[in-house]
């Protein structure tokens, strides 16, 4: 990847203009569905467990990426699992998209949407036409919600007590959603335009505001799983504003994704990501989609599939980042030399530890098997504080 030109200061408009670029590239399947499901399970408090820990998060990055060349020594030094993260991401989207295309009926209308988005991306290589595109993207999915909640398709869920496995389930979130953001090539591409004080701006605003306004929608219909579900027979209607706005978030993500991948120069990435997609897409696409108060974690049920996704995030993208991105007290980072490779020994050993756990939290849904694994991971990290020496 080239090096970025030495720019002034951005203008207002060019940081509001990254702001929807950060918040588009960040409404992801799981922004835009796993808050569904934490409703359905813990009610309106489990979209504040994803909420909050969300939006500090990936705002937080801008203060923490000091320094004009920080973006772009996290990208030299951690290249392979910013790649392997785009790759996920890539799959995780197709999947979701085909899901969704199988659910709501809207095959032929959401191919075409992709198809025009996909042909907007190939001809809009430069990195200001990116920030227009999202600019349309945010709008287009703001009058999604306004239609829809003007004819009613969207409400509130009802009000409940945080159920105590609610308890156990938080501390993964916090750590999933304070660490992902390092690995996103979108947020450091962001972050590598922008001198400190635009970037802090552009974080803050891009989640605190524009990204927050998108997992609301994701609240007013969050609550309404079964409704929505009566959508597979009759497609057609407000609500179908809903799969709109997601398969329009959805596919930038996708393109944004692939491009950073193309920055990168990680074409062999880019084609794996490509025949990924294309693959989980296509079995999502074949798949029945059930109704979401009967899920049962069997293999003919899309919602272990994606819960397994989710497993990337919520263990091996944050572990990466907690036992090798942050640097050593003798200022070691990364999988560089023999330190870097007792790195990776300590990530798989507490990654392979740790996954049955989490197996038993997220598919299984006994939460509190989290705690444990979680702690496994933490621990972990005393493994490489003294690996200089």
């Amino acid at each position: 990847m080239k090096h970025p030109h030495h720019e002034p200061p951005a203008s207002p408009w060019a940081i509001v203009g990254w702001a929807l670029y950060l918040a588009c590239s960040w409404t992801w399947c799981i922004g835009m569905f796993l808050p569904v499901l934490l409703i359905r399970d813990y009610g309106p408090w489990g979209f504040v467990a994803f909420a909050v820990p969300n939006v500090v998060g990936a705002a937080a990055m801008g203060w923490v990426l000091s320094g004009r060349h920080a973006p772009r020594r996290i990208l030299e030094q951690h290249g392979p699992a910013i790649r392997a993260f785009a790759i996920v991401t890539v799959a995780f989207q197709c999947f979701f998209l085909g899901l969704i295309l199988n659910w709501s009926g809207f095959a032929q209308a959401g191919t075409g949407v992709l198809a025009v988005l996909v042909l907007a991306a190939l001809l809009t290589p430069a990195v200001a036409r990116a920030r227009w595109l999202a600019l349309a993207i945010w709008l287009l999915s703001a009058a999604c919600a306004a239609l829809a909640w003007r004819s009613g398709a969207l409400a509130a869920p009802p009000q409940s007590a945080p159920p105590i496995d609610l308890l156990w389930l938080s501390p993964v979130c916090v750590f999933g959603f304070a660490l992902c953001p390092y690995l996103d090539p979108t947020f450091l591409h962001a972050a590598e335009r922008l001198h400190d004080a635009g970037r802090r701006t552009a974080f803050a605003l891009g989640f605190g505001v524009f990204f927050l306004a998108m997992i609301l929608l994701t609240l007013a219909y969050g609550g309404q799983a079964d409704r929505l579900a009566q959508l597979a027979v009759q497609p057609v209607g407000p609500q179908g504003l809903i799969f709109l706005h997601i398969g329009a978030q959805l596919a930038f993500t996708i393109l944004v994704h692939l491009r950073e991948l193309r920055r990168m120069r990680a074409r062999r990435a880019m084609v794996i990501a490509g025949i990924a997609g294309a693959v989980v897409g296509l079995g999502a696409f074949a798949l029945d989609w059930p109704r979401l108060t009967e899920y049962a974690p069997g293999p003919g049920s899309p919602e272990l599939y994606y819960r397994c996704f989710m497993s990337f995030y919520g263990l091996v993208f944050p572990a990466y980042v907690w036992i090798c991105m942050i640097p050593t007290p003798d200022g070691h980072a990364g999988l560089n030399g023999l330190r870097g490779r007792r790195k990776l020994l300590a990530l798989c050993g507490a990654v392979g530890v740790a996954a049955p756990f989490y197996w038993m939290g997220f598919v299984m849904l006994q939460e509190f098997y989290l705690v444990p694994g979680l702690l496994v991971v933490l621990l972990a990290r005393l493994a490489v504080r003294g690996i200089g020496r």
